[in-house]
């Protein structure tokens, strides 16, 4: 048997109700009958049939569910859809006499960036989202590679990233927390002819000598000839979103809720550095407007640009010109197509799964994993009202003399399952994944979307193209605090420093 770790688990909340039926659903069902079977006491007998002729047809297009959404749902969303068109089109004008301000184009409108000290005589970039009130802070982060790594090491390092997600279920300030990893072929320098061409020589004192070590020589060569030919640019982000409203005391000002921010993040940098994440440094105000700026110029990345906060402005961060189509968003010199996760992985989910997905190849390619946690008493609830919900649709098969489906009895096992593990201390949460593949020529964006769909198959995970939201989703796998699942704006009593 093997003994290397793994995830297991993964579920869909659900509820109770019959069948397919949510929870609403079934309430909306049993009412309707009740109401119909107490009309002849209300009534006349043409009262009751009037009544089941406009409760099966409400019921019918609003209740029963054909797919994923009921049949008015369908409309509903078709309706939404069919006139967008390219309303999302957006064009800055370089010359206008009448400045525009400093606003992204988009979701990514409300964002702001802040400069604060560090706390270690240095500066960091804090983004801060006016329509939400998150403030979040990214970390460049390298992970220790798994090939070399031992079955023990990564066991730990497991270990110790789930610690991390079930202490955030006790930090009511942090939000959301978003692991972003994107690689994008560099094509400058050819790796393999490279390390072969020096392979038997060595550097001492800045001078290149012919007298390496065999054992050297041999390493080297076995490893080059299992890697890539060319370089890849990567680069790694942890997004930590802090939602200062649940602060106790909540801070009164952006100083003192940036000071907050701050303070928590040598937590957060121990954490991910014991579960195999060295945090290199906290991004920069330049290093994040760069960062922007190659996501929608993919052209600049191979242009070499200062990451001096002095030369950049907010501005510099968005694009030119954008036009979304129902399943393209293009973008100055990009074209990208991105996906949203549709359903979680079934079965053991080992922790090498996501490595297709992630590894470098031969197109950009960006994936954000994004975890919402549920705190601590509320986790406790969900998983006794999931529990609940098992038990509930057990006892309607029983009573309406059914076999219990196979689903339903693995369903309620996961559900019993995740209740004994929170009462140990495991936390709870919501996973979402988003990802984005991007080109320079449109001709060869149907070549980027068939690897990374391949990818995605070898991940054994389900997703989805965002049609007629590519934008949206373009944006939150950025990892910069957008993030849908959760809502793009807030009441302002709801909303942090309004």
């Amino acid at each position: 048997m093997s003994s290397s770790p793994a995830y297991t688990g993964f579920r869909k909340s659900r509820g109770w109700g019959v069948g397919k039926l949510g929870t609403k659903g079934t309430i909306a069902v049993f009412a309707s009958i009740f109401a119909i079977c107490m009309s002849p006491m209300l009534g006349s007998l043409s009262f009751t049939l009037v009544l089941v002729a406009v409760a099966v047809p409400a019921l019918f297009l609003t209740v029963i569910p054909f797919g994923e959404r009921t049949a008015m749902g369908h409309i509903a969303h078709h309706g939404r859809w069919a006139s967008a068109g390219n309303a999302t089109a957006w064009a800055d004008d370089v010359f206008e006499e009448v400045p525009r301000g400093e606003n992204l184009p988009g979701v990514l409108a409300p964002l702001c960036p802040i400069k604060v000290e560090d706390g270690r005589g240095g500066y960091q970039c804090l983004i801060w989202n006016r329509r939400t009130g998150i403030l979040s802070a990214r970390l460049h982060v390298s992970p220790v590679g798994l090939t070399l790594a031992d079955d023990e090491d990564a066991l730990q390092w497991v270990t110790n990233f789930g610690g991390l997600l079930a202490d955030l279920g006790h930090m009511p300030l942090v939000a959301a927390i978003a692991f972003t990893a994107e690689s994008a072929p560099s094509g400058g320098v050819n790796q393999r002819a490279y390390t072969v061409g020096t392979a038997a020589g060595g550097w001492e004192d800045g001078r290149l000598v012919k007298d390496s070590p065999q054992v050297c020589r041999d390493i080297l060569t076995e490893l080059v000839s299992q890697s890539r030919a060319t370089t890849a640019e990567v680069t790694c982000l942890v997004t930590i979103n802090f939602d200062l409203k649940n602060a106790v005391p909540e801070p009164k000002t952006l100083a003192e809720g940036a000071a907050e921010v701050v303070n928590m993040l040598p937590r957060f940098e121990s954490s991910l550095a014991a579960s195999g994440m060295t945090v290199t440094h906290r991004a920069s105000t330049g290093q994040t407007i760069r960062y922007l700026r190659a996501a929608f110029d993919p052209a600049v990345r191979t242009a070499d640009l200062s990451q001096d906060d002095e030369l950049w402005e907010w501005a510099d961060a968005g694009p030119l010109r954008t036009e979304e189509s129902a399943d393209i968003y293009a973008h100055d010199s990009g074209y990208s197509v991105s996906w949203l996760m549709k359903a979680p992985p079934r079965g053991v989910t080992r922790y090498r799964q996501l490595i297709p997905l992630v590894s470098p190849g031969k197109y950009h390619r960006r994936v954000s994993l994004v975890y919402r946690p549920y705190s601590a008493a509320e986790a406790s609830k969900k998983v006794e009202d999931e529990v609940n919900a098992g038990t509930f649709r057990r006892i309607w098969a029983n009573k309406t003399k059914k076999d219990e489906t196979q689903r339903d009895h693995d369903d309620r096992v996961k559900a019993r399952r995740a209740a004994q593990e929170e009462s140990l201390g495991a936390g709870l949460g919501r996973f979402t994944m988003y990802v984005t593949t991007t080109v320079r020529n449109e001709q060869t964006l149907a070549a980027a979307c068939s690897d990374v769909e391949e990818r995605m198959g070898q991940a054994k995970i389900h997703f989805r193209r965002a049609r007629k939201a590519m934008a949206a989703t373009f944006a939150a796998s950025l990892g910069i605090g957008i993030e849908p699942s959760a809502g793009l704006s807030k009441i302002s009593t709801e909303r942090w420093g309004s």
